[in-house]
């Protein structure tokens, strides 16, 4: 099996962060790059990436979020939006 195949299988989501670890800045930065790349349903890829990095922002997004822990104990939150026109 791929190292790609083996990746997917592997896929789960995570409950549970360690809100002291942190994703470093060049490694995020490469992830938004590569889910900027990424092709859409439409072909259009208009994606825009909003990363919420005040608490303040993360606990009210976290009640709209059904109180998901993961909103506020997660070192980065991105909330992605594809324009369609």
């Amino acid at each position: 099996m791929t190292a790609f195949l083996q990746a997917m299988n592997f896929r789960h989501a995570c409950k549970k962060f360690d809100p002291q670890r942190t994703i470093a800045a060049e490694d995020f930065q490469q992830i938004l790059e590569v889910g900027r790349l990424s092709p859409s349903s439409f072909g259009m890829e208009h994606w825009h990436f909003v990363v919420v990095q005040t608490p303040e922002l993360r606990e009210k997004l976290r009640e709209a979020c059904w109180n998901q822990p993961q909103i506020t104990e997660s070192s980065h939150v991105v909330v992605i939006l594809e324009s369609v026109k």
